[in-house]
Formats: structure tokens, C-alpha cells, sequence
């Protein structure tokens, strides 16, 4: 129901796949806000009766894992890492970084993904205009109300991560997706989001 709601909008391939950042979401929601080490294991289908996804937290180390209906053993494990630490975040300056990129055009970009099946429907078009150079991106984002559930709407992590296909040496026109975040420091309180850099 709720989480289905959620990334209702994110298709891959035909089915609609939890995002790999959600997961970071999960964790923080459970209570570890900077993360490192996180893998992306296996991808979470959310179409499926009966679904319970859940985070787990212990000894520095965090799991998102799903099961159908009540049974907890078994449970598939479709993301872990290590949480701890306490990172800041960092003020971005976005004329000087617009600089040495070129400007991109946001909606060919959705096309390009919807191309090569990743489709992305309107509430997870929040890229508004984007920049993309040698080696890094930076977008501005369009900032949403966060669901009751989250802090930080996967909708919004997942276009900051779609920025890799502005970086000129990724260009492979193919569909790629995350595997694995070497960190991330994620708020604790709702907020307003406007930036991301990758």
C-alpha cells in the first residue's frame, strides 16, 4: 500500500522497483543517518502481496530486508552497510561549478532513460535544470512535501544518483543503475531540498 505509493512512479524494465537510495532512507529512518559501505544486493520488486520490508540495525552495520506476510525467517536481504560518524554537510556554490560543465536538457534525459526502460513518471521527475561536466554534476532539484513516512523522499535520492548520465565520461547508452554508495549523510528532520552534486 504505502510503500508501493511511494515509487509507484519508478519503473524498470517494466515492474516498479524500490530504488536503491530508498534503502539509505530506510536505514536513516531506523536511526543511523551517516552511512557508508552501502550495497544495493538485490532489487526489491514492491508489486508483491503481502510485502514487509524492514531495516535492521546492529553492531555498526545496517540490513533492509523483505519477507511476504508474517514470516520473518528466510528474509531476503536487498541492501546493507555501515552506519556511524557524524559528517557535515558542505554549502555548495553553484555558479562556480556550473562553470567548466555544460547544461543539460532534463527532459531528453528522461527520455533517454525511459529508452532503455527505466521510466520515470511525474513524481519522480524532480531534475528542474542540470548541469553536467568531466567528472561531476550538479541539479537543481523540485522540491516536494515529504510522505509521512520519510524525511527524505526516495524520489529525490534517485535523481540525485541520475546525475551519473551527466558526467561526459559515462555515456554508454545503456541502462545503468547503482550497486553500491561509498557514503552518505542524510538529515535527521525534514527539510527543504533544492541541490544536489554527484
Amino acid at each position: 500500500g504505502a510503500l508501493h505509493n511511494l515509487v509507484a512512479d519508478r519503473i524498470v524494465q517494466g515492474l516498479v522497483i524500490f530504488p536503491g537510495v530508498g534503502y539509505l532512507e530506510r536505514a536513516r529512518a531506523a536511526g543511523a543517518m551517516v552511512l557508508s559501505g552501502a550495497t544495493f544486493v538485490r532489487p526489491l520488486a514492491v508489486e508483491t502481496p503481502g510485502l514487509v520490508v524492514e531495516c535492521a540495525l546492529l553492531d555498526g552495520r545496517f540490513e533492509v530486508r523483505a519477507t511476504v506476510g508474517d514470516e520473518r525467517e528466510g528474509a531476503t536481504v536487498h541492501s546493507s552497510g555501515a552506519f556511524g560518524g557524524g559528517e557535515q554537510w558542505q554549502c555548495v556554490d553553484h555558479a562556480s561549478l556550473r562553470a567548466p560543465s555544460h547544461a543539460a536538457d532534463v527532459r531528453a534525459l528522461y527520455d533517454a532513460f525511459a529508452a532503455v526502460g527505466l521510466q520515470y513518471g511525474p513524481s519522480y521527475r524532480t531534475l528542474v535544470c542540470a548541469w553536467g561536466g568531466a567528472s561531476e554534476a550538479l541539479a537543481r532539484l523540485r522540491t516536494a512535501p515529504t510522505h509521512e513516512a520519510v524525511h527524505v523522499r526516495p524520489a529525490d535520492l534517485d535523481d540525485a544518483l541520475c546525475m551519473i548520465a551527466l558526467v561526459a565520461s559515462s555515456g554508454s547508452g545503456e541502462a545503468r543503475l547503482p550497486f553500491a554508495v561509498d557514503g552518505a549523510t542524510l538529515p535527521g528532520a525534514p527539510g527543504e531540498r533544492g541541490a544536489a552534486r554527484l
